[in-house]
């Protein structure tokens, strides 16, 4: 299937297959240095700074120095809410409101917080990295796979943070949203403020979904896969 952009109504009613096979992922503490390459970590947002990337050029003349890049970030309250077996949220920085993963089947995410999340979908920004922070200190988890023209299901992982820094994800890395490890959540999201997005719908174009354990990893560093084939993301 020729992948095709997702809509805002799309992203708040995906259709999803519930009967695809899902691909476990595995977590990963996010300061591990082999994903270096896609986030960077930070215990102070107010002095952080999301990188922007450069507006792309066409032919051969580049851009001038200093210029192309001046859009700057912009920040809000990302939320989430489950309602039922759906994970909704709400992304204040850019007027976003999407579902951003179900529940097991038979799991109702307000009886109680289910021990992972079933993804569809994985997206990036062309234009700048994002910065998750949470404000109270929970724990919480963001998807993440290497940046290039399609995202591979099985070198997602999901990258923990206990709550005491935050992690940014670099321009052109492919994401979701932020998870909270237990119950609703609210998180300081910073952006470009030009929020180019590219989607991929994983149930469409590679017909599977993602299993995100919400959850820290083991003190081995890692869970959900064998030691040494560890899919790094750097």
């Amino acid at each position: 299937m020729d992948p095709t952009g997702v809509s805002a109504a799309q992203y708040l009613d995906p259709g999803v297959d519930r009967d695809l096979p899902i691909v476990e992922v595995p977590v990963l503490d996010a300061r591990d240095p082999q994903v270096s390459g896609s986030v960077i970590i930070t215990t102070d947002p107010a002095d952080f700074d999301v990188p922007v990337t450069p507006w792309p050029v066409t032919g051969r003349r580049p851009l001038d120095p200093g210029t192309g890049d001046g859009g700057g970030t912009v920040e809000g309250t990302f939320s989430c809410t489950w309602e039922g077996d759906r994970l909704l949220a709400t992304n204040d920085a850019v007027g976003g409101r999407y579902v951003i993963g179900f529940a097991p089947t038979g799991h109702d995410g307000r009886s109680g917080t289910p021990g992972r999340v079933i993804l569809w979908h994985l997206n990036h920004h062309p234009d700048g990295g994002q910065l998750f922070w949470s404000p109270d200190g929970r724990a919480f988890v963001v998807p993440a796979a290497p940046a290039g023209e399609d995202p591979d299901p099985a070198r997602v992982v999901a990258l923990h943070s206990d709550g005491t820094f935050g992690i940014c994800l670099r321009p052109g890395v492919w994401h979701d949203g932020v998870y909270p490890i237990a119950g609703d959540g609210r998180f300081l999201t910073r952006q470009g403020r030009v929020h180019a997005r590219v989607s991929a719908d994983l149930g469409a174009e590679a017909g599977v979904l993602l299993g995100v354990p919400l959850a820290a990893p083991p003190p081995s560093g890692r869970t959900g896969t064998s030691p040494g084939t560890y899919p790094s993301v750097g």
